[in-house]
């Protein structure tokens, strides 16, 4: 029996190493990858620049916050009138830019068709956390109706919400191109209510054979509880009682501030109707006599503001005056009720 011997071959194989054989790709087909950047660039950088930033622009902008702390209209005439606005501009501060001034459009929100009312030219800003942007210039009135109907909607509601829209250029940093956004902000302002809750004090009555003289004057106490001044001038008001006329009230030189305003009103009344109102159930218990207000003319160093005069003449307004008391200062007599 022979004995058998077993052999193992065994055979070494070179296995090529996948990073070299990327690397030789790369070397020899470095063009081409270098083409397909150049392709990866020349298309996302344009996308980037012409897409995506000024969306990032306009979002930014939408985000904004514009808080209006003061509104004057002064030196109103019939058309035109100085208009200063100050407010405060808010943003996260995450990108800086800059935005061109602009020309703003202001409307009522809550009506349409929204018909600008008065065009107002804002300043350059910018995109920090926090600034300061105050306007004083002349404006005139773009649409008279459209101005007399937010007047009469200020003055008639407790709240108001007014739009401003315009377009403008922001300027990223770094960048050298502006990009067109639209700055669209609605501000809800406290209106005048109706001026609800005026009072009156240091009523003196007086009677006179002249049926034109002025036979009443008072202090009236007039709330504002508006971030608005306003540059009224003269009012007259037609008084009723019952919705009976009784006389013609006037207040001179009228500006409107924000807060309690006390003012000197005067009045030609007809004395025999308002004490025989005051004489009936329930007035001659009391002595207060509820006279409802209705405009009827308003002017300003001449010119008349018919803006206002539609605010004050849309809707009466019911002031209380204690005439019992005015009665028994100025003349000794009490208010008896009538049988």
């Amino acid at each position: 029996m022979s004995d058998k011997q077993e052999y193992t071959q065994t055979e070494h194989v070179p296995v090529k190493s996948k990073r070299g054989s990327c690397a030789r790709h790369c070397k020899r087909f470095w063009w081409v990858h270098l083409i397909i950047f150049i392709i990866i660039v020349v298309v996302t950088v344009p996308v980037i620049i012409f897409v995506a930033v000024p969306k990032i622009a306009q979002k930014k902008v939408n985000e904004a916050k514009l808080n209006i702390t003061g509104v004057n209209m002064l030196q109103t005439e019939t058309n035109t009138f100085l208009l200063a606005i100050n407010s405060t501009i808010t943003t996260d501060g995450s990108i800086k830019a800059n935005i061109d001034a602009f020309e703003g459009e202001m409307y009522l929100e809550d009506y349409e068709p929204h018909t600008p009312f008065l065009s107002v030219q804002f300043p350059k800003t910018n995109g920090d956390k926090h600034q300061l942007v105050n306007i004083s210039q002349q404006v005139n009135i773009t649409d008279m109706d459209a101005f007399s109907r937010f007047n009469v909607w200020f003055h008639n509601n407790e709240t108001v919400r007014v739009t401003l829209n315009g377009k403008t250029k922001v300027k990223p940093s770094g960048l050298d191109r502006k990009y067109d956004v639209t700055f669209k902000k609605t501000v809800t302002f406290k209106g005048l209510n109706m001026f609800d809750g005026t009072t009156v004090t240091n009523g003196h009555i007086s009677f006179s054979s002249d049926t034109k003289a002025k036979n009443f004057n008072g202090t009236a106490i007039i709330p504002n509880a508006s971030v608005f001044t306003l540059d009224i001038g003269n009012i007259t008001f037609t008084n009723f009682i019952n919705d009976q006329k009784v006389g013609t009230l006037y207040i001179q030189n009228f500006l409107l501030v924000p807060g309690d305003n006390h003012v000197n009103i005067t009045a030609n009344m007809n004395q025999a109707t308002v004490l025989s109102a005051a004489a009936q159930q329930p007035y001659c218990k009391t002595g207060t006599v509820p006279f409802k207000l209705l405009g009827q003319d308003v002017e300003n160093d001449g010119d008349s503001l018919p803006y206002f005069e539609a605010a004050l003449s849309s809707v009466n307004q019911t002031v209380e005056i204690d005439i019992g008391s005015i009665l028994k200062a100025d003349l000794g007599s009490t208010i008896k009720c009538k049988s």
